[in-house]
Protein backbone atom coordinates (compact mmCIF):
# COMPACT_ATOMS: atom_id res chain seq x y z
CA UNK A 1 0.00 0.00 0.00
CA UNK A 2 1.44 3.44 -1.16
CA UNK A 3 1.91 6.09 1.95
CA UNK A 4 0.29 9.31 0.76
CA UNK A 5 2.89 11.08 2.99
CA UNK A 6 5.02 9.99 0.76
CA UNK A 7 3.16 10.06 -2.31
CA UNK A 8 3.07 14.21 -1.80
CA UNK A 9 6.64 14.24 -0.86
CA UNK A 10 7.52 12.70 -4.53
CA UNK A 11 4.87 15.09 -6.15
CA UNK A 12 6.46 18.14 -4.59
CA UNK A 13 9.43 17.05 -5.51
CA UNK A 14 8.29 17.23 -9.52
CA UNK A 15 6.57 20.40 -9.13
CA UNK A 16 9.50 22.35 -7.03
CA UNK A 17 12.39 20.45 -8.23
CA UNK A 18 15.05 20.14 -5.41
CA UNK A 19 15.01 18.07 -1.98
CA UNK A 20 15.59 21.69 -0.16
CA UNK A 21 12.31 23.60 -1.12
CA UNK A 22 10.46 20.36 -0.94
CA UNK A 23 11.57 20.48 2.70
CA UNK A 24 11.11 24.61 3.06
CA UNK A 25 7.44 23.65 1.77
CA UNK A 26 6.39 20.62 3.75
CA UNK A 27 8.60 21.80 7.20
CA UNK A 28 10.81 18.57 6.70
CA UNK A 29 14.28 18.72 7.15
CA UNK A 30 16.19 17.82 4.03
CA UNK A 31 17.28 14.39 5.33
CA UNK A 32 14.06 13.30 6.13
CA UNK A 33 12.91 13.99 2.44
CA UNK A 34 15.48 12.09 1.19
CA UNK A 35 14.47 8.86 3.92
CA UNK A 36 11.10 9.16 2.87
CA UNK A 37 11.55 9.47 -1.02
CA UNK A 38 13.98 6.09 -0.18
CA UNK A 39 11.45 4.34 1.76
CA UNK A 40 8.89 5.08 -1.23
CA UNK A 41 11.46 3.43 -3.70
CA UNK A 42 11.45 0.34 -1.93
CA UNK A 43 7.80 0.13 -1.52
CA UNK A 44 6.82 0.18 -5.44
CA UNK A 45 10.20 -2.15 -6.22
CA UNK A 46 11.51 0.23 -8.74
CA UNK A 47 14.20 3.58 -8.76
CA UNK A 48 11.83 6.85 -8.48
CA UNK A 49 15.28 9.17 -8.18
CA UNK A 50 18.33 9.36 -9.43
CA UNK A 51 21.52 11.60 -9.10
CA UNK A 52 22.61 14.27 -11.52
CA UNK A 53 25.31 16.02 -10.07
CA UNK A 54 24.50 17.39 -6.35
CA UNK A 55 20.33 17.14 -7.09
CA UNK A 56 17.47 14.66 -7.39
CA UNK A 57 15.53 14.35 -10.71
CA UNK A 58 12.89 12.13 -11.02
CA UNK A 59 13.38 9.04 -12.90
CA UNK A 60 10.81 7.70 -15.98
CA UNK A 61 8.96 5.76 -13.13
CA UNK A 62 9.39 9.02 -10.66
CA UNK A 63 7.54 10.85 -13.25
CA UNK A 64 4.69 8.57 -13.90
CA UNK A 65 4.03 7.58 -10.10
CA UNK A 66 4.15 11.79 -9.36
CA UNK A 67 1.29 12.41 -11.97
CA UNK A 68 -0.70 9.69 -9.91
CA UNK A 69 -0.25 10.61 -7.04
CA UNK A 70 -1.65 14.35 -8.07
CA UNK A 71 -4.81 12.13 -8.63
CA UNK A 72 -4.82 9.72 -5.54
CA UNK A 73 -3.95 12.74 -3.24
CA UNK A 74 -7.35 14.29 -4.84
CA UNK A 75 -9.18 11.91 -4.33
CA UNK A 76 -8.06 10.88 -1.07
CA UNK A 77 -8.74 14.64 0.02
CA UNK A 78 -12.31 13.95 -1.58
CA UNK A 79 -13.37 10.75 0.54
CA UNK A 80 -12.02 12.99 3.86
CA UNK A 81 -14.66 15.75 3.14
CA UNK A 82 -17.07 13.38 2.15
CA UNK A 83 -16.60 11.26 5.52
CA UNK A 84 -16.86 14.85 7.37
CA UNK A 85 -19.75 15.75 6.12
CA UNK A 86 -21.08 12.68 6.59
CA UNK A 87 -20.92 13.43 10.03
CA UNK A 88 -22.82 16.50 9.55
CA UNK A 89 -19.59 19.14 9.40
CA UNK A 90 -18.75 21.34 6.54
CA UNK A 91 -14.51 20.74 6.01
CA UNK A 92 -12.53 20.48 3.54
CA UNK A 93 -10.56 23.12 0.72
CA UNK A 94 -12.98 24.71 -1.94
CA UNK A 95 -10.80 26.45 -4.74
CA UNK A 96 -12.31 29.62 -6.11
CA UNK A 97 -11.37 31.74 -9.14
CA UNK A 98 -12.19 34.83 -9.71
CA UNK A 99 -11.90 38.30 -11.25
CA UNK A 100 -10.93 41.35 -9.42
CA UNK A 101 -14.02 43.14 -9.08
CA UNK A 102 -15.66 39.61 -7.39
CA UNK A 103 -12.57 39.21 -5.52
CA UNK A 104 -12.94 42.49 -4.02
CA UNK A 105 -16.41 43.46 -3.55
CA UNK A 106 -17.93 39.67 -3.30
CA UNK A 107 -16.02 37.11 -2.39
CA UNK A 108 -13.36 38.91 0.39
CA UNK A 109 -16.72 40.09 2.44
CA UNK A 110 -18.04 36.55 2.47
CA UNK A 111 -14.88 34.84 4.04
CA UNK A 112 -15.04 36.36 7.94
CA UNK A 113 -18.63 34.92 7.46
CA UNK A 114 -17.44 31.28 6.63
CA UNK A 115 -14.25 31.18 8.59
CA UNK A 116 -16.54 31.35 12.09
CA UNK A 117 -19.72 29.15 10.83
CA UNK A 118 -17.25 26.61 9.06
CA UNK A 119 -13.57 26.73 11.26
CA UNK A 120 -12.86 23.52 9.35
CA UNK A 121 -13.47 25.10 5.92
CA UNK A 122 -10.83 26.65 3.90
CA UNK A 123 -11.16 28.90 0.90
CA UNK A 124 -8.10 29.05 -1.89
CA UNK A 125 -8.35 31.88 -4.09
CA UNK A 126 -7.02 32.88 -7.32
CA UNK A 127 -7.13 35.81 -9.68
CA UNK A 128 -7.67 34.57 -13.09
CA UNK A 129 -9.26 34.87 -16.48
CA UNK A 130 -12.12 32.27 -16.54
CA UNK A 131 -10.98 31.25 -20.40
CA UNK A 132 -7.99 30.09 -18.29
CA UNK A 133 -9.57 27.96 -15.75
CA UNK A 134 -13.16 26.72 -17.20
CA UNK A 135 -11.29 22.97 -18.26
CA UNK A 136 -9.79 22.81 -14.87
CA UNK A 137 -13.59 23.57 -13.19
CA UNK A 138 -14.90 20.85 -15.78
CA UNK A 139 -12.31 18.78 -14.39
CA UNK A 140 -12.43 19.52 -10.67
CA UNK A 141 -9.73 21.26 -9.63
CA UNK A 142 -10.93 24.23 -9.27
CA UNK A 143 -14.64 24.60 -7.59
CA UNK A 144 -16.65 28.02 -7.79
CA UNK A 145 -15.36 30.37 -10.51
CA UNK A 146 -16.94 34.15 -10.89
CA UNK A 147 -16.74 35.65 -13.88
CA UNK A 148 -17.72 38.27 -15.81
CA UNK A 149 -19.81 38.76 -18.94
CA UNK A 150 -21.16 41.29 -20.81
CA UNK A 151 -24.44 42.13 -22.84
CA UNK A 152 -22.32 42.45 -25.98
CA UNK A 153 -20.33 39.38 -25.20
CA UNK A 154 -22.95 36.35 -23.48
CA UNK A 155 -20.26 33.30 -22.83
CA UNK A 156 -21.18 30.11 -24.65
CA UNK A 157 -23.25 27.80 -22.25
CA UNK A 158 -21.43 24.15 -22.04
CA UNK A 159 -23.60 20.91 -20.35
CA UNK A 160 -20.89 19.99 -17.91
CA UNK A 161 -21.05 23.75 -16.24
CA UNK A 162 -24.22 25.31 -14.74
CA UNK A 163 -23.69 29.73 -14.55
CA UNK A 164 -25.78 31.54 -12.38
CA UNK A 165 -25.79 35.71 -12.30
CA UNK A 166 -25.01 37.12 -8.82
CA UNK A 167 -24.91 41.11 -9.82
CA UNK A 168 -25.31 43.10 -12.95
CA UNK A 169 -24.28 46.42 -13.26
CA UNK A 170 -24.00 49.27 -16.63
CA UNK A 171 -20.43 50.58 -18.06
CA UNK A 172 -20.28 53.57 -18.00
CA UNK A 173 -17.38 55.90 -19.97
CA UNK A 174 -14.77 57.10 -17.77
CA UNK A 175 -13.08 60.55 -18.83
CA UNK A 176 -10.18 63.21 -17.93
CA UNK A 177 -12.23 65.81 -15.68
CA UNK A 178 -11.19 68.16 -18.15
CA UNK A 179 -12.29 66.43 -21.35
CA UNK A 180 -14.64 68.51 -23.25
CA UNK A 181 -17.71 65.87 -23.80
CA UNK A 182 -16.79 66.09 -19.33
CA UNK A 183 -18.17 69.38 -18.93
CA UNK A 184 -22.19 69.32 -19.23
CA UNK A 185 -22.62 66.02 -17.64
CA UNK A 186 -25.10 64.78 -20.78
CA UNK A 187 -24.73 61.16 -21.75
CA UNK A 188 -21.17 60.76 -23.90
CA UNK A 189 -22.18 59.85 -27.60
CA UNK A 190 -19.50 56.98 -28.44
CA UNK A 191 -18.98 58.22 -32.04
CA UNK A 192 -17.48 61.19 -30.65
CA UNK A 193 -14.83 59.41 -29.07
CA UNK A 194 -13.38 58.01 -32.15
CA UNK A 195 -9.85 59.73 -32.15
CA UNK A 196 -9.61 59.30 -28.58
CA UNK A 197 -7.14 57.27 -26.79
CA UNK A 198 -8.11 54.00 -24.76
CA UNK A 199 -7.14 51.86 -21.98
CA UNK A 200 -8.72 48.75 -21.38
CA UNK A 201 -7.74 45.39 -20.22
CA UNK A 202 -5.27 42.67 -22.20
CA UNK A 203 -5.43 41.04 -25.36
CA UNK A 204 -8.16 38.47 -24.95
CA UNK A 205 -9.59 39.68 -21.91
CA UNK A 206 -13.26 40.25 -22.46
CA UNK A 207 -12.94 44.08 -21.06
CA UNK A 208 -11.14 44.43 -24.02
CA UNK A 209 -12.94 42.52 -26.63
CA UNK A 210 -16.35 44.39 -25.07
CA UNK A 211 -14.73 47.54 -25.95
CA UNK A 212 -13.40 46.68 -30.04
CA UNK A 213 -17.11 45.12 -30.24
CA UNK A 214 -18.93 47.85 -28.67
CA UNK A 215 -16.98 50.25 -30.78
CA UNK A 216 -17.67 48.69 -34.05
CA UNK A 217 -21.19 47.62 -33.74
CA UNK A 218 -22.33 51.12 -32.36
CA UNK A 219 -20.18 53.52 -33.66
CA UNK A 220 -18.88 52.46 -36.32
CA UNK A 221 -15.00 52.46 -35.55
CA UNK A 222 -12.21 50.60 -34.21
CA UNK A 223 -11.07 52.34 -31.03
CA UNK A 224 -7.52 53.15 -30.97
CA UNK A 225 -6.26 51.54 -28.19
CA UNK A 226 -3.20 52.93 -26.22
CA UNK A 227 -2.69 51.53 -22.84
CA UNK A 228 -3.70 47.37 -21.60
CA UNK A 229 -3.73 46.57 -18.19
CA UNK A 230 -5.78 44.14 -15.80
CA UNK A 231 -5.75 46.99 -13.14
CA UNK A 232 -7.82 49.38 -12.86
CA UNK A 233 -5.69 51.34 -10.72
CA UNK A 234 -3.34 51.35 -13.78
CA UNK A 235 -6.22 52.21 -15.98
CA UNK A 236 -7.33 55.06 -13.97
CA UNK A 237 -3.62 56.57 -13.81
CA UNK A 238 -3.83 56.50 -17.78
CA UNK A 239 -7.56 57.98 -17.68
CA UNK A 240 -6.53 60.97 -15.34
CA UNK A 241 -3.74 61.41 -18.04
CA UNK A 242 -5.95 61.74 -20.94
CA UNK A 243 -7.50 58.35 -21.97
CA UNK A 244 -10.81 57.27 -21.79
CA UNK A 245 -12.29 53.84 -21.21
CA UNK A 246 -15.40 51.83 -20.34
CA UNK A 247 -15.55 51.26 -16.78
CA UNK A 248 -18.21 49.26 -14.32
CA UNK A 249 -20.36 50.70 -11.96
CA UNK A 250 -18.42 48.42 -9.40
CA UNK A 251 -14.44 49.98 -10.29
CA UNK A 252 -15.55 52.95 -8.73
CA UNK A 253 -13.71 55.51 -10.88
CA UNK A 254 -15.76 58.61 -9.93
CA UNK A 255 -14.38 58.13 -6.54
CA UNK A 256 -10.70 59.02 -8.16
CA UNK A 257 -8.96 62.07 -8.51
CA UNK A 258 -9.38 63.56 -11.95
CA UNK A 259 -12.34 61.49 -13.54
CA UNK A 260 -15.51 61.66 -14.60
CA UNK A 261 -17.85 58.95 -15.51
CA UNK A 262 -20.57 59.48 -17.41
CA UNK A 263 -23.71 57.57 -18.95
CA UNK A 264 -23.42 56.08 -22.58
CA UNK A 265 -25.59 57.42 -25.22
CA UNK A 266 -25.82 55.40 -27.93
CA UNK A 267 -26.61 51.72 -25.78
CA UNK A 268 -26.83 50.42 -22.68
CA UNK A 269 -24.14 47.60 -22.06
CA UNK A 270 -24.03 45.41 -18.84
CA UNK A 271 -21.56 43.44 -17.00
CA UNK A 272 -22.85 40.69 -15.42
CA UNK A 273 -21.27 39.05 -12.18
CA UNK A 274 -21.50 35.19 -13.27
CA UNK A 275 -21.28 32.33 -10.98
CA UNK A 276 -19.89 28.79 -12.46
CA UNK A 277 -19.90 25.29 -10.89
CA UNK A 278 -19.85 21.88 -12.19
CA UNK A 279 -23.66 20.73 -13.18
CA UNK A 280 -24.79 19.32 -10.17
CA UNK A 281 -22.80 20.33 -7.65
CA UNK A 282 -26.18 21.42 -5.42
CA UNK A 283 -28.30 18.82 -6.51
CA UNK A 284 -26.02 15.65 -6.88
CA UNK A 285 -26.48 13.19 -3.82
CA UNK A 286 -22.56 13.04 -3.58
CA UNK A 287 -22.27 16.80 -3.98
CA UNK A 288 -19.69 18.50 -1.59
CA UNK A 289 -21.80 20.56 1.13
CA UNK A 290 -18.59 22.49 1.49
CA UNK A 291 -18.76 23.88 -2.29
CA UNK A 292 -22.37 24.69 -1.40
CA UNK A 293 -21.63 26.31 1.52
CA UNK A 294 -19.29 28.55 0.09
CA UNK A 295 -21.91 29.02 -3.09
CA UNK A 296 -24.65 30.31 -0.42
CA UNK A 297 -21.95 32.67 1.13
CA UNK A 298 -21.00 34.39 -2.37
CA UNK A 299 -25.11 34.68 -2.44
CA UNK A 300 -25.41 36.48 0.82
CA UNK A 301 -22.78 38.60 -0.33
CA UNK A 302 -24.56 39.59 -3.46
CA UNK A 303 -27.82 40.62 -1.39
CA UNK A 304 -25.56 43.28 0.66
CA UNK A 305 -23.76 44.21 -1.97
CA UNK A 306 -26.36 45.68 -3.86
CA UNK A 307 -28.21 46.85 -0.65
CA UNK A 308 -25.60 49.05 -0.41
CA UNK A 309 -25.33 50.30 -3.77
CA UNK A 310 -28.52 51.06 -5.66
CA UNK A 311 -27.05 51.03 -8.77
CA UNK A 312 -26.78 47.57 -8.91
CA UNK A 313 -29.49 44.63 -9.64
CA UNK A 314 -29.32 41.09 -7.91
CA UNK A 315 -29.23 38.66 -10.45
CA UNK A 316 -29.50 39.38 -14.25
CA UNK A 317 -30.97 42.89 -15.52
Amino acid sequence: MLDLVRLRILRELKQLGTVGAVADALAYSPSAVSQQLAQLQKEVGVPLVEKVGRRLRLTAAGEVLAEHAESLLFQAQRAEEATVAAAGRVAGTVKVVGFQTALLHVLAPALPTLSATYPDLCVDVLDEEFSRVQQSLILQDIDIVLTDEYSHLPRPNRAELTSEVLVTEHMRIALPEKHPLAVSGAPVRLADLSTAAWATGHVGTNHSDLLVRTCVDVAGFRPDIRHRSNDFLVIFAMIAHGAVAFIPDLALAEREAGIVVRELAEADVLRRMVMWTRTGTETAPNGRPAVRAVMEALRTSADALVEARPSLTRGPA
